[in-house]
């Protein structure tokens, strides 16, 4: 997961590393959602923001270029 979140880097969207992540979302603990590619999860970023965080589910069937190229769609 962590070399995932690096790679973002290219579709627009701000990195952040996986513990900033697992804070924001409290380890994971509120599911809004479940996408094309995963669970979306609730976060809230240390200056206040909320956040979806989107998940790639190694059992999709899409790969990991469409899910890029989706958080770069929405990260705009």
């Amino acid at each position: 997961m962590t070399s995932c979140l690096f790679q973002f880097d290219h579709v627009g969207a701000n990195p952040y590393s996986l513990d900033e992540v697992i804070i924001a979302t409290n380890n994971f603990n509120i599911q809004i959602g479940k996408g094309r590619f995963g669970p979306v999860y609730y976060g809230k970023l240390e200056d206040g923001r909320e956040v979806a965080i989107k998940v790639l589910d190694v059992k999709s069937s899409r790969g990991p270029s469409e899910f890029f190229n989706e958080v770069g769609k929405i990260s705009r």
